[in-house]
């Protein structure tokens, strides 16, 4: 194992190493395999995290300093890397858990014995009709139904566009690519596919697939698509039904808590959702990260953030201030999931369902922004109860609500906080005896 330098995990120091694996190369820290680089694939993408990896509250800071540490080494010093004498299985299937790869090297095939007669008379066997090469395989949307799309120049946070954020994780590459579209098309329609040696693409067992959809157009005059090797998110089920919270890219910025049919990994956390809209059209959610099971929240949560798309209902035109604040990298620090998840629990009732009311600001991570605190509904509730209001002014209830209300926990839900301020308030009553006339 080449030594690439050390990375500090709870105040120790931990060697980081990488090791050559077949065309692959592993890095491994302390005794522990963190990720994986493919030269072939992933271009300057030097490392592609495991899922699962460092799963603590140190987990951005750690993968940071591991990257850091990667790129300071650099490229040519990690591809010097001389292999393990002992070859083991693929690393994406053994350590990623990839559900399938598309595509197959040509130096990974196995020539298929010629029979009797073919090697009498020196002949090769038959190529797939109408392919003579890789160059020749083409797949259009003439080939396959696109349900929806989203185009690569969509900022799905204040840095990155939805392409540059496929070409960090290796996923896609070229101007033709980069400049094109992400296609949603339903699993069994990767069977119309063929991947760079004529064979048969099979779909994942999910709902929806993703493909890119090019600018190139193909013999058919059509645009050329290829598959995207986005694997299931298996952290939340091959057809996950965990509800997330959601924020629909809609006029009213309204929060929501849902579900999706499919969720399909990006790299590391992030995530691309797909779910039924109202009307029938597919819904497309981008998450950059999950919660980490922090207070009172269990882990594997995501943030979705709904993407504009070709017939996305009342989209909002590009990409204004108050959506960016959902997925801001770089200007004031990471929002993280975890901290827009402990604000939205503020606005659950005891169902864990948000209120009506609930919007963006509310789950923004943040604090400092909100659209409502609930105190107002609140104190309402409480002077229609007799005991209350004939002890207490709408003056002198308010003022209790809102000092019960700075001490709230986190865990305590909205209708928990009501029926224990209402409690503490009826005690309080009962405690004056007598006191004005009654």
């Amino acid at each position: 194992m080449k030594v690439l330098g050390s990375v500090n995990v709870n105040g120790e120091n931990k060697q980081l190493g990488v090791e050559k694996e077949g065309d692959l190369y592993k890095y491994i820290l302390g005794n522990e395999v963190v990720g994986v680089f493919d030269p072939d694939v992933m271009a300057d993408t030097l490392i592609v995290f495991r899922e699962n990896t460092l799963e603590n509250a140190l987990s951005d800071q750690i993968r940071d300093e591991i990257t850091q540490t990667i790129e300071t080494a650099g490229k040519e010093e990690i591809l010097e890397t001389e292999p393990e004498e002992k070859q083991e299985e693929n690393v994406y299937d053994r350590q990623m858990g990839y559900q399938r790869t598309i595509g197959t090297e040509e130096k990974d095939k196995k020539p298929e014995k010629a029979d009797a007669s073919q090697e009498k008379e020196g002949k090769q066997e038959e190529p797939i009709k109408g392919i003579k090469g890789r160059e020749e395989v083409e797949n259009t949307t003439g080939d396959i139904q696109i349900k929806q799309e989203v185009d690569m120049e969509t900022m799905v946070t204040d840095m990155d566009s939805l392409g540059e954020k496929l070409e960090k994780a290796g996923k896609i590459k070229g101007s033709d690519e980069k400049g094109g579209k992400l296609g949603i098309v339903e699993s069994d329609e990767m069977d119309n596919l063929r991947d760079e040696n004529g064979e048969r693409i099979e779909g994942h067992s999910s709902r929806y697939e993703a493909v890119v959809v090019t600018n190139k157009t193909g013999k058919d005059g059509k645009p050329i698509v290829r598959a995207l090797d986005l694997e299931n998110d298996t952290q939340e089920g091959t057809n996950p039904t965990e509800q997330n919270y959601q924020v629909d890219q809609n006029k009213n910025q309204a929060a929501k808590k849902g579900d999706v049919l499919t969720r399909l990994k990006v790299q590391g956390e992030e995530t691309i959702g797909i779910e039924n809209g109202q009307y029938g059209e597919e819904k497309v959610y981008h998450s950059s990260d999950k919660t980490i099971g922090g207070n009172s929240i269990e882990g594997n949560h995501s943030l979705d953030k709904q993407l504009e798309t070709s017939n996305s209902k009342n989209p909002v035109e590009g990409m204004d201030e108050q959506t960016q604040k959902l997925s801001q990298e770089y200007q004031d620090g990471y929002r993280s999931v975890e901290a827009s998840y402990q604000e939205a629990k503020q606005h659950e009732n005891v169902q864990e369902e948000p209120c009506g009311e609930m919007q963006q600001e509310d789950m923004d991570g943040n604090p400092n922004t909100s659209t409502h605190n609930h105190i107002d509904d609140t104190v309402a509730a409480l002077m229609k109860n007799e005991q209350i209001a004939g002890k207490f002014t709408e003056r002198e209830v308010r003022g209790m609500v809102e000092r019960a209300w700075k001490r709230k926990d986190n865990e305590e839900s909205l209708e928990d906080f009501r029926k224990n301020v209402e409690e503490d308030i009826e005690a309080d009553a009962e405690n004056m005896r007598g006191e004005r006339g009654m």
